[in-house]
């Protein structure tokens, strides 16, 4: 589902590809944008692991304790079914397709649900690969970096 967006208040909406539908605040998944959830502890091991090869994403920061990290991604390829399995071991989670996520509000970095890393100017969102990659290798014993 799409709605129509209204271009004099883009400048207030986190810059996400343009395609992506904007209901209100959230976002569709699984058009332009996918998302992957997982621990505050662990996901900040997955973002380290992505900074340092070159890659980058916008983060949410979920209320409560503990929190959650919610990355945004471009849209999930097909896996094998092993992968599938890592990311429920690894308690990553994902919505379906068409399911929403409430964005944070712009510039909101400090209480409540937050981005961690705001989308930036003419940036482009991780593939979805690299970020489970990230994850996998992160979890790996005999993991090099």
């Amino acid at each position: 589902m799409t709605t129509d967006i209204d271009h004099s208040s883009l400048h207030d909406q986190p810059d996400l590809p343009v395609n992506v539908a904007l209901l209100g605040g959230q976002v569709e998944l699984g058009g332009s944008v996918d998302a992957l959830f997982m621990g505050a502890g662990f996901a900040s091991e997955v973002n380290s692991f992505l900074v340092r090869h070159l890659f980058w994403a916008p983060i949410i920061v979920t209320a409560g304790e503990p929190s959650e990290w919610i990355f945004l991604t471009q849209p999930r390829t097909p896996m094998r079914t092993a992968v599938w399995e890592d990311l429920v071991r690894l308690q990553i989670g994902w919505k379906r397709h068409g399911e929403t996520i409430t964005l944070p509000a712009p510039g909101a970095t400090t209480q409540g649900v937050r981005w961690l890393q705001q989308p930036g100017r003419h940036t482009t969102l991780p593939p979805w690969t690299a970020v489970v990659a990230a994850a996998r290798s992160v979890s790996s014993p005999s993991r090099t970096s």
